[in-house]
């Protein structure tokens, strides 16, 4: 993939304006490059995991017979299908293979329970499901869904040709959003091209190059591991466990060119292995949640001479919209990191209330417009018409110039700041601004400085949903928990904050449980705290139950709490 640059580096177009660069984005689709890469060195490895290598002949051969099988049930441009996405070979075959006829593939993780699996069915109406197991999900398929075996189709004299275009959707991605429902974001190819070659010079991806997918198909982290390596040519090594770093931390004679991973998963990766990047990738990219300086900080000379890139975006604007390049040696002794600057041929705002662009150095809710933005949510509702706007609607003579006609946009809900270096820097989601009795409290301050109190590796607050819905701080001690960390943890955060904002109750956890998309699952937390009697107390009493902590393991499942969005 090539880009022809127009007119130079993002900027700072105007006080509360980013442009990302001007870039012309190759013809057609991620399938049309796959094709060509097939074509023109068909014995390169395209997949790479426990079983045989993948070249890209036999990845295409593969794609084929699954658009022989789909196009036989009447699968055509346009439709929607629900692909059972274990990591396996077959899984990408036919994914390409959907995405080759001009319908969108729609990847529902195995993990996922049962009513989220349903509810994704019902407001996704694929025409079919595709898996290596049809006749075991047939029973709990909508109506009218058809199944199809990932293993079907004719096995000689297919010539995939792919009819897709730019506009057609590529992927349908379910995310909760700030609804709780979960809602299909409709991603272009011609976003996912665009998104693609703006990663692939953020980490220098070449032909020669490999890196691991081991997040949740299902979940738009996967996006960039695994159709970036196959778009450029490269290799994507498939790791089965999401929890398992195992199969691909160990040192290689060619780094990986990049390692995306969330801070939730690097400080699950730490307590398991502490491994040294250095002789694993060439670059380390940071997404899915806020990066705190402090958590690069303790990785100290296991980063040594590596890329590191913090990466942002919301589902809805094709992964990633903006990313922010740095080194170990530049990283601040504390705080969070900057989010950069907008992908190609996109811009960011900050705007008020009314859509008005504020000034550099006041804070606003990031709208992001351009080639990033998604088609809207499948079936569209109010919540697509509140958030998806014009871009030619941001009120101001500076966003109207720097607006391109017919220009999607789409507002975040995310507090960002433009600081004179130039950078976006994310301070926060507006619905974290949350109310206590009245009183307004940001839920990562409360965070921030549980983490700061000595013996505390991992924090973690939210709203209680139960009584009063006062706040919940779960905390994990560095090392073995201490019977004073609680009565510490409170001390300093009654020193620092309002009473409000001081948490109601404290729960001492082995660890932050995640979701199957690598981000803090606050339900399954507070059940793993229930579970080992972790309760540690009431805040307003001015004592605190120091019980013992629960050891146990940790259900790693759970429901989705938003795509890469809000990333980070």
């Amino acid at each position: 993939m090539t880009s022809t640059p127009h007119d130079g580096s993002p900027a700072l177009a105007a006080p509360s304006i980013l442009c990302g660069r001007t870039a012309g984005l190759p013809e057609g689709t991620v399938a049309d490059l796959v094709a060509a890469h097939a074509r023109s060195r068909p014995d390169a490895p395209a997949i790479l995991g426990d079983g045989p290598t993948q070249s890209y002949a036999e990845l295409w051969q593969h794609a084929g017979r699954m658009a022989a099988a789909l196009a036989e049930v009447g699968v055509t441009e346009g439709d929607q299908v629900a692909i059972w996405a274990t990591r396996t070979a077959p899984v990408v075959a036919a994914a390409l293979g959907v995405m080759a006829l001009g319908a969108s593939y729609m990847p529902i993780d195995p993990t996922y329970p049962a009513a989220r699996v349903r509810r994704i069915l019902e407001v996704g109406r694929p025409k079919v499901m595709v898996s290596a197991e049809p006749n075991s999900l047939a029973g709990s398929l909508p109506r009218g869904v058809a199944t199809v075996d990932i293993h079907s189709g004719p096995r000689d004299g297919v010539v995939l040709e792919p009819a897709a275009r730019q506009d057609h959707i590529a992927y349908t991605v379910f995310t909760s959003g700030s609804t709780g429902q979960p809602k299909g974001v409709l991603v272009a190819h011609r976003s996912l091209v665009n998104y693609l070659g703006w990663a692939q010079e953020l980490t220098d991806f070449g032909q020669d190059d490999a890196t691991p997918c081991f997040a949740s198909l299902g979940f738009d982290h996967a996006v960039t591991c695994l159709w970036l390596p196959l778009a450029v040519g490269g290799s994507v090594q498939l790791v089965p466990d999401s929890w398992d770093p195992r199969p691909w931390l160990a040192a290689r004679d060619r780094p990986f060119a990049f390692v995306k991973i969330t801070p939730s998963h690097v400080r699950l990766f730490e307590r398991i292995a502490r491994p040294d990047y250095r002789a694993i990738t060439r670059t380390v990219m940071f997404g899915g949640e806020r990066l705190d300086a402090a958590l690069v900080a303790s990785l100290g000379e296991r980063l040594e001479g590596v890329h590191l890139l913090d990466h942002y975006g919301p589902t809805e604007a094709t992964v990633g919209c903006t990313a922010y390049r740095f080194e170990r040696s530049s990283v601040p002794s504390e705080g969070s990191l900057p989010i950069g600057e907008p992908v190609w041929n996109s811009r960011a705002y900050l705007v008020d209330e009314d859509l008005c662009p504020v000034p550099v150095g006041e804070e606003g809710e990031l709208v992001v417009g351009g080639e990033c933005v998604a088609m809207g949510y499948l079936g569209g509702d109010e919540e697509d018409k509140r958030r998806f706007l014009d871009e030619a609607s941001i009120s101001s003579t500076e966003a109207r110039h720097h607006s391109v006609d017919g220009a999607r946009a789409y507002r975040t809900g995310d507090r960002c700041v433009i600081r004179e270096d130039g950078q976006l820097h994310y301070l926060g989601r507006l619905d974290e601004q949350v109310k206590v009795r009245g009183f307004r409290i940001e839920i990562h301050e409360v965070r921030d400085l549980a983490e700061s109190v000595h013996g505390v590796a991992q924090a973690a607050a939210t709203v209680s949903h139960k009584g009063l819905g006062g706040l919940e701080l779960f905390v994990v001690p560095d090392g073995e928990a201490t019977s004073e960390l609680v009565a510490q943890v409170l001390e300093r955060l009654r020193a620092e904050l309002p009473a409000a904002a001081v948490p109601e109750r404290v729960f001492v956890v082995p660890n932050l449980v995640v979701n199957a998309h690598g981000k803090w699952d606050p339900e399954a937390t507070r059940q793993l705290a229930d579970t080992g009697g972790a309760d540690t107390g009431v805040a307003g009493t001015g004592g605190a139950d120091t019980g013992g902590a629960d050891t146990g393991g940790a259900d790693t499942g759970g429901a989705d709490t938003g795509g890469e969005g809000a990333e980070p």
